[in-house]
């Protein structure tokens, strides 16, 4: 998998190392592999029986309460405000999002002709 580069978050996913404006993170194994998974669906919404069966195994899918607390968890340590999350977003009645920062738009009337 191709590496995750954004202004606040990089994630070499060969090393499986994690840096969060500048400094190296560690995620415990599952908090890693929903990073991940979530990452490989960037932008879009996942529901939490599906999230779970990929990153807890196809017998789980109903236990969504493993889901809340490993999210929070791994938004303390990758957002800058976790309770105002940029990365992670809950899709509310459905599960979770990795939202990548979009890239700035330049505004028409700044450009040169």
């Amino acid at each position: 998998m191709a590496p995750f580069v954004s202004k606040d978050l990089t994630i070499d996913f060969e090393a499986r190392e994690i840096t969060v404006r500048g400094q190296v993170v560690h995620l415990t194994p599952k908090e890693y592999d929903v990073l991940k998974y979530l990452i490989a669906n960037q932008g879009k919404p996942l529901a939490h029986r599906r999230l779970l069966q990929a990153v807890w195994g196809p017998d789980y899918g109903d236990e969504t309460e493993n889901l809340p607390r490993g999210d929070q968890s791994l938004r303390k340590k990758i957002e800058a405000n976790p309770s105002r999350p940029k990365y992670i977003l809950t899709e509310p009645w459905v599960g979770y999002r990795f939202q990548p920062p979009r890239a700035g738009t330049v505004k028409e009337s700044s450009r040169k002709s």
